[in-house]
């Protein structure tokens, strides 16, 4: 047995010696292992080659004591001494530090200015977190020789944007009757009870803007700003018959007793109109304001209004016509007026919105979103907004024949029938328009091209020219104009950049979505893209990917 006698520490302190001494019987390489654990020199680097070395000396040793003279005193180096490392690493997004020490083998662990030194050498200089960090230091302190242990020690700061100028409003509009209808004692929801449409007095509270916010930059661990939105101030829109309150520029009053109405950034309050039915013994109607009928709007009469007509009742085979919204409380009942065509008995043309809990046999044209919270029956719709057929909850709303022709998403709980009612869906928006913008864009690209090359070969023709046969200033003014074209070109690039953004957009937001049944015979075209059901479809949506529109499974709780 190997004694500890045999082994001793290097002049340098660097490294464990063993003596290679005659010995009894045969020394093994778990002999000198064993030692080594023995001894004080357990957590240092064991060299294994080393280890055979010593091994083999001691083997021929015994086999030939007589070498012990021609040796001398012989030592071999077993373990050495390895301080503890630390490596740095920092993710590709460079938001994140992380630090692997591999503990010491019998030599100095990591101190704290270690870390921090390390930490600057991999250009982390922001986001230490000290208490990781002294957790990670004493961890590897207490850990086995040669353990690797890996924690985070610096994170970067998230930018934050800023948000615009939010808006509150207090009072509720004629629309969300439709979309709430009354809850009766019983819990249940009465679709023939909207409740009372309220007017406000003078000095009401509309709505508050609430103030934006400006963002902050962020920052990542190597100390490189963040870019952040900035949030902007938005101006109130006051609206007629509304005023800022005196004390706080954040708040809009009435200023006259009327229809509160919701307008972008800000309300307005109309002179209100309120008949109980426009029929033949009342006559048309044609007014300056917003006007609330409270029953019917019989065959053939008209109704025309600069502001919202909400209807509380039925309009059946007449024309409605206003400058804001449309709110029909029961349902907009036409014929066609010659059978096999998109004429209409009944006609709606709306600037802003159409609300209704179902409409068959009409004409609808909305400059916005045209709602229907029950039925949409062999109608003709044309809006810049989306088509929704939906309840709030999701649960009802059927689409069936006719043709839609809308700017955004058309959805529904269920579309077709299963008999294989035609049924034609259009999407078009303002696709046309980003396609122009891109053909003209690229054309100014390509004239500022040209327009390079020729400054570009002026400089080469220039440059061969004598100084004295130069005219003066020139040099300077291709200079200019050669500058002044890149930056043109780099601001086309720009525009060309957010032409596709757009683009992208649209088709994000030009989709059809079908909550419940998809029936055969319904016709989709979206710019171009036509798809065509001929079966049954459970919840579905469209996809455009590689330039590529499809029918796919509509994903779980997607709205």
């Amino acid at each position: 047995m190997l004694e500890l006698s045999c082994l001793r520490l290097s002049q340098d302190k660097l490294a464990a010696l063993i003596e290679i001494t005659p010995q009894e019987s045969h020394v093994s390489v778990s002999d000198v292992k064993a030692l080594i654990l023995r001894s004080n020199f357990g957590d240092y680097l064991v060299d294994e080659e080393a280890i055979d070395d010593a091994v083999a000396k001691f083997a021929e040793l015994r086999e030939s004591p007589d070498l012990i003279e021609q040796w001398g005193q012989t030592f071999v180096k077993l373990a050495n001494i390895r301080n503890a490392e630390v490596t740095i690493d920092v993710s590709e997004d460079k938001m994140v530090a992380r630090a692997t020490i591999t503990a010491a083998y019998g030599g100095n662990p990591i101190s704290q200015g270690d870390l921090v030194s390390a930490m600057q050498e991999a250009g982390v200089v922001f986001g230490l977190q000290k208490k990781r960090a002294l957790a990670l230091l004493a961890a590897a302190k207490q850990a086995d020789p040669g353990v690797k242990i890996k924690k985070v020690v610096a994170l970067g700061r998230q930018s934050v944007d800023g948000e615009d100028s939010r808006f509150e409003r207090f009072v509720a509009t004629p629309k969300e009757r439709l979309l709430k209808p009354k809850e009766t004692e019983d819990g249940r929801v009465d679709m023939r009870d909207l409740g009372n449409l309220e007017t406000v007095e003078p000095d009401v509270e509309l709505m508050r803007r609430h103030p934006h916010t400006h963002g902050q930059a962020g920052k990542n661990v190597c100390g490189e700003e963040l870019p952040f939105k900035q949030g902007h101030e938005v101006p109130f829109t006051v609206g007629e018959g509304t005023k800022i309150a005196v004390n706080d520029a954040n708040l809009i009053l009435a200023d006259r007793t009327g229809l509160p109405l919701e307008i972008e950034n800000g309300m307005k309050v109309d002179d209100v109109l309120s008949i109980k039915s426009v029929d033949v013994s009342y006559g048309h109607v044609d007014f300056a304001g917003s006007v609330l009928i409270t029953g019917n709007v019989g065959d053939g009469m008209k109704v025309k209004a600069s502001g919202d007509v909400h209807i509380n009742g039925f309009v059946e085979s007449a024309s409605i016509t206003a400058g804001g919204d449309v709110v029909v409380g029961k349902g907009v009942i036409g014929h066609r007026l010659m059978e096999g065509d998109e004429n209409y008995s009944c006609t709606i043309n709306a600037k802003g919105e159409l609300h209704a809990t179902f409409v068959q046999y009409s004409h609808i044209d909305a400059g916005k979103d045209v709602t229907i919270t029950s039925q949409l029956l062999h109608s003709k719709i044309e809006t810049d907004g989306k088509v929704t057929v939906s309840d709030a909850s999701g649960l009802r709303g059927t689409l069936v024949g006719g043709s839609i022709d809308a700017g955004g998403e058309i959805s529904a709980v269920v579309l077709g029938a299963t008999a294989g009612t035609a049924t034609q869906l259009t999407i078009s928006g303002d696709f046309d328009d980003i396609q122009e913008e891109r053909r003209s864009l690229n054309n100014i690209k390509h004239t500022l091209h040209d327009k390079l090359s020729k400054v570009l070969d002026a400089q080469m023709k220039l440059g061969s020219t004598k100084q004295e046969d130069r005219e003066e200033g020139m040099a300077d003014k291709l200079s200019a104009t050669l500058h002044h074209t890149r930056q043109e070109l780099v601001q086309i690039d720009f525009a060309l950049d957010y032409n596709q953004q757009m683009e992208d957009q649209f088709f994000s937001n030009a989709r059809l979505t079908v909550k419940k049944e998809l029936h055969p015979n319904v016709r989709l075209d979206i710019v171009g893209h036509k798809l065509f059901t001929n079966r049954e479809y459970g919840p579905t949506e469209t996809k455009y990917e590689d330039g590529k529109m499809t029918f796919t499974p509509l994903t779980p709780g997607k709205k």
